[in-house]
């Protein structure tokens, strides 16, 4: 089955993306797919399968998995645990190109990330050892979510309890050529959100007419580009309404939309309310 390619939106303030779920969460499942970024999952318990490339392997009490980018994949999860966590950290190859190579102290960090290419799954005796590292991201700030992520890295680089579940890298690369095209598509739709949006200019970057693009992003992703737009508008204003105090106008405009009519339809679309209501619910906790 081909796998869909899922969109990692890491924010222009961060180096890497951290996002929590818990049992009772109502979260969409990504289902099989595939993304460019690195990917550190910490499953605190309960029984499940990984499915990774061709491989399935089937885990209990929770698992910590490593693996790189562009390897497809399932959801990992369970729901086994009400009090079950999952903790998913992802992060693009610039954060070890740009970033841990200008380190030479990396060196260790640097030689584990290049395992993942691998696909990593620790000893649970690791992963019990690592609980409090990975839980306590939801209380720190940026700085400290990146220190604290360094330290995790700088531990799981010094362990040797982990199993490889592939032990050769294939040379052949998944549908290189369309993955980097598509990761043009989402650059652009990360740095221009808040402006207008040209199907045109984007379709003439990649060397393609307007109905060509749409044709191959819809392949791509299963989505039309319009709906990914917005979808991608929304996920910002929710972040604008969780972190900042502006007003519904001020988001609205920040995160691409000038229809506050058109700005509550899409809203209530994807998050199944409006943007009033998610304020009074926000403010009311």
């Amino acid at each position: 089955m081909k796998p869909m390619l899922e969109n990692i939106n890491v924010t222009t303030n961060a180096s890497f993306k951290i996002e929590t779920y818990r049992s009772a969460d109502n979260c969409a499942l990504a289902g099989w797919h595939i993304h460019p970024e690195y990917e550190l999952v910490f499953i605190k318990n309960g029984d499940g399968i990984l499915h990774i490339d061709s491989i399935k392997t089937p885990y209990r009490n929770g698992t910590l998995v490593f693996l790189a980018g562009n390897i497809p994949h399932a959801d990992f999860g369970n729901k086994e645990h009400p009090d079950n966590v999952e903790i998913v950290i992802q992060f693009k190859k610039e954060f070890l190109d740009e970033k841990l190579n200008v380190f030479p102290e990396f060196y260790a960090i640097k030689k584990l990330i290049k395992k993942s290419q691998h696909i990593l799954v620790f000893d649970s005796k690791v992963k019990q050892k690592l609980e409090r590292e990975f839980t306590r991201f939801k209380n720190l700030d940026n700085q400290g979510k990146l220190i604290n992520f360094l330290g995790i890295l700088n531990a799981l680089s010094q362990e040797t309890a982990y199993q490889t579940l592939r032990h050769t890298v294939p040379l052949e690369k998944f549908k290189r050529d369309d993955i980097l095209r598509l990761e043009q598509v989402f650059e652009y739709v990360n740095n221009e959100y808040p402006q207008n949006i040209s199907v045109e200019k984007i379709a003439q970057r990649l060397g393609l007419t307007a109905n060509s693009f749409c044709r191959f992003f819809k392949k791509m992703t299963q989505k039309r580009f319009i709906g990914f737009v917005n979808e991608y508008r929304i996920e910002k204003a929710i972040g604008l309404f969780n972190e900042t105090n502006s007003t519904i106008s001020e988001v609205m405009f920040r995160s691409g939309f000038n229809d506050p009519s058109y700005f509550a339809r899409q809203f209530k679309k994807y998050q199944g309310t409006t943007p009033s209501a998610y304020v009074r619910a926000r403010y009311s906790n």
